[in-house]
């Protein structure tokens, strides 16, 4: 997703700066002279040109003529009745005869429909302003109007467009066109030169002979009825080769050319029509590119390549068709050619990009798979590299599925019934031995809750919901007892696959039941000896209290002798449970178990004159485990250094924070002054019945459990203890526990 909001963003900016840009404006003008060569239409019947041609050339002489024709001409239209006139020549210098200005000035005024160009030149010098040319003073005095006639051209040289303004200094002077337009339109017709457009473009209704043309002598010799006159609006200008300019325009192909009054006689025509172009803006374009991009961007995300490819084509005709449908409906122009391009360009990228990410994608599972099974990679050069690697990878697959086949053959043939679960706790494998077990309970077992089956077992005292098992790394295991005497346990594995996401579990169901008859006999000795063995010991001592008539050192030795077995049988069975009996396990500061402790054993301190001293439990030093069995632990460690402490001596019981191998620990020592321990000594000290007696010390009559009691519950909570000792200097017992760190 960063990747395509990368390209995005990117692909967004070079396609809005391609679109500002004059890079693709060549593609731009074929696209629209085509538009426009496929545009014709009728023109305004109410437009006629009158022209300066050949033919009049021949009647009347070389060009220029004198004003009185031009005189005679303007009264001819105006007796015949023409609407307006527009005199496309320009009377700029005196006439070599004054009284043809005044007879010229007089006819267009008298007329009164009169409009005459105006041209802007550059000024005389370098860096001068430029100057307007128009008719003279006394010629222009009458006009009904005047205007710029300033012929716009594209980089290309050909005229496509008009302004309705020029600037002129500080001032805008208006076109003529506009001006003939804004006096002669409807009143409640609508003015697109009132608009905040600079420039328009010009809707060229076909070739340049499409409107009605007159030649200047036949309307002066009155050859023309007036009907073909009156109530038109009348262009009289040059059209004879080499007379006057001509302009290329999109309607004007193979070099043929526009004069200047067809050229003004269209520009009226698209503005009377309502029909000129009005170029759309810079955030048009860019607006209109962006959103079929961005269309463009959101498919490449969704689709399939091939979909894309057609995306891409879609999106494409698209913006011609949109185009098309503008320039032809709405009079606007607005290109397609730079949104195409972008088009196009993205696609290409993008494809490039995501054929790349294909064969890295495709180098990185090859680099990971042909190592594990030993598939030698595609070669030859039959095909490109992603084909090549595309073929190794479907070998290596192959090869991956036969493994699958064997560790599936593998699974189910284990002696245990196990079930293959998916994410909704479904059943979608099972072996033999599982299919055994549950053929009993009559449900089918492709696609069976697990929570059904094991139900419908009918485990004595347990029921299972439908969200067992639960999505946890760790899964305690579930003792099923059946009436029929039979026992399992659910040992149950958590799956994930390579994201991280639940892909399922595997249940195996591990029959237990001579485990569990064991279990049962074990008990039973253990309520042997808890009960059977001690009540007659305890009835001993009991009957040797009330009996005085016994010999003291005869009862003495009896009730020593009794101890003796209860102390065994005390220890043997805390010994058992520590081994095997489930520890519930939570968060324990060991140093508080230290305090009691030492706190149980205070008054045989006293007794015996031995200070105890603690260090290190100035902070809470947290494990994980049963606080019972830690504090039973503690106590014998503690107990041990008591009883083969001198009197007055010091038993020093240290906390502090270690690590070992990168992992977090706690450790409690329990140091005395004591006579120590060999190393042979050490090594055997916590093995079941070791006893180590010393001359003078308080551990006569031990049983030896009390250190077998204390490794077995180090390692019932995933540590140990350790003995350091030195003969005749005391010795150093270490509970060495995990340390627990909340979250």
């Amino acid at each position: 997703m960063l990747t395509w909001l990368l390209v995005a963003a990117l692909t967004s900016l070079t396609l809005a700066g391609l679109t500002a840009s004059p890079l693709t404006t060549r593609l731009d003008n074929i696209l629209y002279d085509a538009l426009q060569r496929a545009s014709a239409r009728p023109v305004d019947p109410s437009i006629l040109i009158v022209e300066v041609d050949e033919r009049s050339l021949r009647d009347m002489g070389a060009w220029p003529w004198s004003r009185t024709a031009h005189a005679r001409m303007i009264d001819h239209l105006s007796q015949a009745g023409a609407r307006t006139i527009v005199y496309d020549v320009l009377f700029s210098q005196p006439a070599a005869t004054p009284s043809d200005d005044v007879a010229l000035a007089n006819a267009i005024a008298l007329s009164g429909r009169v409009y005459l160009p105006q041209f802007i030149e550059p000024g005389p010098g370098e860096g001068a302003p430029q100057q307007l040319v128009g008719p003279r003073p006394d010629i222009a005095r009458g006009a009904a109007g005047l205007g710029l006639v300033h012929v716009m051209f594209d980089a290309d040289g050909v005229v496509r467009r008009m302004a309705p303004f020029e600037a002129f200094g500080p001032d805008l002077r208006p076109d003529l066109m506009t001006v003939v337009h804004r006096a002669t339109h409807a009143f409640d017709a609508r003015d697109i030169t009132r608009g905040a457009e600079t420039s328009l473009l010009i809707p060229f209704a076909g070739a340049p002979d499409r409107f009605p043309r007159l030649s200047f002598s036949d309307v002066l010799a009155g050859d023309v009825p007036s009907e073909l006159i009156a109530g038109r609006t009348v262009f009289v200008g040059m059209t004879a080769p080499g007379l006057g300019p001509a302009f290329p325009t999109p309607v004007t192909p193979d070099a043929a050319s526009m004069t200047g009054v067809q050229l003004q006689a269209s520009i009226l025509d698209g503005l009377r029509s309502g029909t000129m172009i009005r170029p759309a803006g810079l955030v048009s374009r860019i607006a209109f590119a962006l959103s079929l991009l961005w269309l463009l961007l959101a498919g490449l995300l969704v689709l399939p390549p091939r979909a894309n490819l057609m995306l891409v084509l879609g999106l494409s005709s698209l913006a011609l068709a949109l185009s098309c449908a503008f320039f032809w409906r709405l009079d606007l122009w607005l290109s397609p050619v730079a949104t195409i391009i972008g088009l196009a360009t993205v696609s290409l990228v993008w494809g490039w990009g995501q054929l790349g990410r294909v064969s890295d994608l495709l180098g990185r599972e090859l680099s990971r798979l042909l190592p594990v099974t030993h598939t030698p990679p595609a070669e030859g050069f039959e095909s490109d590299l992603v084909a090549r690697q595309a073929l190794s990878l479907g070998a290596a697959i192959n090869r991956i599925e036969d493994l699958r086949r064997f560790s599936a053959d593998a699974l189910f043939s284990l002696p245990d019934a196990t079930i293959v679960l998916d994410v909704r706790r479904r059943v979608i494998a099972a072996n033999a031995a599982a299919q055994s077990l549950l053929r009993g309970t009559h449900l089918p077992l492709a696609g069976a809750s697990v929570a059904s089956l094991l139900n419908a077992l009918e485990p004595l005292g347990r029921t299972f919901d439908e969200s067992w098992p639960p999505e946890a790394e760790r899964i305690e295991p579930v003792d099923l007892h059946l009436s029929d005497g039979r026992a399992y346990q659910s040992q149950t594995v958590f799956r994930r696959d390579e994201a991280g996401e639940s892909a399922g579990w595997i249940v195996r169901l591990a029959d237990i039941t001579t485990l569990t008859a064991a279990m049962r006999q074990r008990e039973q000795a253990l309520q042997l000896l808890t009960h059977d063995m001690r009540s007659p010991q305890t009835s001993i001592l009991a009957l040797l209290a009330t009996t005085p008539d016994l010999p003291e050192d005869v009862s003495d030795r009896l009730a020593a002798c009794a101890r003796r077995t209860l102390a065994l049988a005390d220890g043997f069975v805390q010994l058992a449970r520590a081994e095997v009996t489930p520890v519930a396990m939570e968060p324990v500061d060991l140093c508080d178990v230290a305090v009691e402790a030492v706190d149980e054993l205070w008054p045989q301190c006293r007794q015996r004159d031995i200070k105890i001293l603690q260090d290190g439990c100035d902070t809470p030093l947290m494990v994980l485990g049963d606080r019972g069995v830690l504090a039973r632990t503690l106590v014998n460690l503690l107990g041990n250094a008591v009883k083969y402490s001198p009197e007055g001596s010091e038993i020093k019981v240290s906390a502090r924070a270690t690590r070992q191998d990168g992992r977090a620990f706690v450790d409690i020592a329990i140091s005395d002054q004591g006579p120590g321990l060999s190393p042979e000594e050490a090594a055997m000290a916590f093995r079941a019945f070791q006893r180590f007696d010393r001359p003078g010390s308080d551990a006569a009559g031990g049983v030896g459990l009390g250190l077998a009691f204390v490794d077995a519950a180090a390692a019932r909570h995933g540590g140990g203890v350790l003995c350091a000792s030195t003969p005749g200097a005391g010795a150093t017992f270490t509970l060495r526990l995990p340390e627990y760190r909340p979250g």
